[in-house]
C-alpha cells in the first residue's frame, strides 16, 4: 500500500482552510495530472487524470466520496478506481496554530492490486508520497492567495 503525509504552515486562519477543503471544487483541480471532474452530489464525483507511472502514462478515472466532514477542521474522503483495481483514502486536517497561521496537514493512502502496482511497488509507493506532498502544497498556496 502506498501512503502519503504532508504538513505544511499555511498563512491563513483555520476558517480559511476549513472554506477551502470543504469544498471538493477548489482542491479537485490541483491534484497533479488533473484533467476534469464530474460533481454527482456535494459528497459524490468522479475525477480523470493522467499519472506517469514509471516508464508509463496512465489515464485513471476514479470515483471519489467524502466520508467526514467535520468543521471546522477535517474532511475524509474515500477513492475507488473506476478503470484500474485500487482503493484507497485520504484527508486534509487544519489545526489553528494562531488566528493567521494553521497547520495543515494532507494524507492519502492508495492500494493496487493491478500487477503492474505490484511489480513497481517501490515506483508506486513514492508516487504516492510524491502525490500527496504535491497535492498539500497547491493547496495550502491556493489559501493563501485567497482561494483561487
Amino acid at each position: 500500500m502506498g501512503n502519503g503525509i504532508y504538513q505544511m504552515n499555511v498563512c491563513g486562519s483555520r476558517s480559511d482552510v476549513w472554506t477551502f477543503i470543504r469544498n471538493m471544487d477548489a482542491w479537485a483541480p490541483l491534484v497533479p495530472g488533473y484533467k476534469e471532474h464530474v460533481m454527482h452530489s456535494d459528497r459524490q464525483s468522479t475525477w480523470e487524470f493522467h499519472v506517469h507511472y514509471g516508464m508509463v502514462k496512465k489515464k485513471i478515472h476514479v470515483k471519489v466520496l467524502i466520508t467526514d466532514w467535520n468543521e471546522p477542521s477535517e474532511v475524509r474522503f474515500t477513492l475507488n478506481g473506476i478503470n484500474q483495481r485500487f482503493t484507497g483514502a485520504g484527508f486534509f486536517k487544519a489545526e489553528e496554530l494562531d488566528g493567521a497561521l494553521t497547520r495543515m496537514t494532507g494524507s492519502l493512502s492508495i492500494e493496487s492490486t493491478s500487477p503492474l502496482a505490484k511489480l513497481l511497488q517501490t515506483t508506486f509507493d513514492n508516487m504516492i508520497a510524491e502525490l500527496t506532498k504535491e497535492l498539500t502544497m497547491a493547496v495550502g498556496k491556493a489559501i493563501e492567495r485567497g482561494g483561487a
